[in-house]
């Protein structure tokens, strides 16, 4: 068997769990206990089948030394949420007999191997958008619980985009920026540069810097945008998928001349440079 298949979806007694022989990972089970106190078990362990009432974890190891760190019966912990008080995540503030929820799958030992190594290893080779991950902090409104993050972690990510940002700004090129006047905008980098990570500076032979000026919710906006489009075309440059938006847009004022009026989903991406698949 060179595949892992899934044979079902169980809660099974922490007594009838194995930890994977020789699991290379050491996880933070006190930041993964918080987690489950608060969420839930949102995600199952994989446990591999090997004899009736027994099981390997393959991927989870640490969330079930996090549910045995816990202990059976009502652990008298509630969570505030806003103002409501909500009960503990793992045991509900019940009598309660240590379980996992597990997805059981059947594989080989090779194959379970792969799969713990893989599942270690793969959020290692992650890496993170920094100023999406303020975002989504911050969104949080300091109620920072069972995120794994605290306010110093936030400060810190905070203060080092700022350092990154302040060390990457290039100066802007005379003539191209716009003039100082009182109460004007708040003056930032095209959204093609606030969605590099390095803008070229100085620019490739050929190439010209331009500055666009927006209001700062007008430039989250297009930087969200922007981001979105490069999934769609990962091999593009920020600055060509922006220039595709304004050969559309043109094409959009161009048909305001045409006899109906109307600009057709073929035409636009034809304007954008874009061949319909």
């Amino acid at each position: 068997m060179s595949q892992a298949t899934y044979v079902r979806t169980d809660t099974i007694p922490l007594t009838q769990l194995t930890p994977f022989p020789g699991n290379a990972k050491r996880g933070d089970v006190g930041a993964i206990l918080n987690s489950l106190c608060r969420n839930g078990q949102y995600r199952s362990l994989v446990v591999r089948s090997v004899e009736p009432d027994r099981y390997v974890i393959l991927t989870g190891n640490h969330t079930t030394q996090a549910l045995a760190a816990h202990g059976p019966g009502d652990c008298g912990l509630t969570v505030k949420v806003g103002e409501e008080e909500r009960p503990c995540g793992v045991c509900g503030n019940q009598p309660w007999d240590p379980v996992a929820r597990c997805e059981v799958v059947q594989c080989d030992e090779g194959t379970a191997r792969r799969i713990n190594l893989v599942d270690n290893r793969a959020a290692d080779l992650g890496t993170y958008d920094e100023q999406a991950l303020a975002e989504l902090i911050a969104g949080l409104d300091d109620d920072l619980g069972g995120t794994g993050y605290t306010d110093e972690d936030l400060a810190d990510l905070l203060t080092a985009i700022e350092e990154a940002a302040d060390e990457e700004e290039p100066p802007a090129p005379a003539g191209t920026g716009p003039a100082a006047t009182p109460g004007a905008p708040d003056t930032v980098s095209s959204p093609a540069a606030a969605a590099d990570s390095a803008p070229p500076a100085p620019p490739p032979p050929g190439h010209v810097i331009m500055t666009l000026t927006y209001l700062p919710a007008d430039r989250d906006e297009a930087a969200r945008l922007v981001s979105a489009a490069r999934e769609v075309f990962p091999g593009e440059a920020a600055p060509a998928i922006v220039l595709r938006a304004l050969r559309a847009l043109t094409a959009v004022l161009d048909s305001r001349h045409s006899h109906d009026g109307v600009v057709t989903a073929p035409a636009l991406l034809k304007a954008a440079g874009i061949q319909p698949s």
